[in-house]
């Protein structure tokens, strides 16, 4: 299955809105790339069938699903680690928290839709 990283500065993104590149895995490769285009666009186009990320809104979350793309949120650190644990299957979601939470009303990160 292919899978995406929301990252930012060698990190996972705080935010999947704040990310401005995603590390595409597949089953032998890794692959940063910068997302030009909007992020549900950029993840189909790629293929990506589960996402990594931090924080996601409730809104976006309903749309990738709609869109068979699996969301796993509440990861944080370096990509790397996430990848790894990706890769050997331990990978466990975090607490998902969405743009409410951060004072912010739903429909705020529309941009990136």
């Amino acid at each position: 299955m292919n899978a995406a990283i929301a990252t930012c500065d060698g990190q996972l993104a705080p935010t999947l809105g704040a990310a401005s590149q995603f590390v595409l895995l597949t089953d032998h490769s890794e692959e940063q790339i910068v997302c030009n285009e909007k992020i549900p666009l950029f993840l189909k186009h790629h293929g990506v069938q589960i996402l990594i990320c931090n924080g996601i809104g409730n809104c976006m979350m309903d749309l990738l699903s709609a869109m068979q793309i699996n969301v796993i949120p509440g990861i944080t650190g370096k990509w790397e680690d996430a990848a790894a644990q990706y890769r050997a299957g331990t990978l466990k979601a975090g607490e998902k928290f969405s743009c409410t939470d951060s004072g912010q009303s739903c429909g705020a990160c529309a941009g990136t839709f």
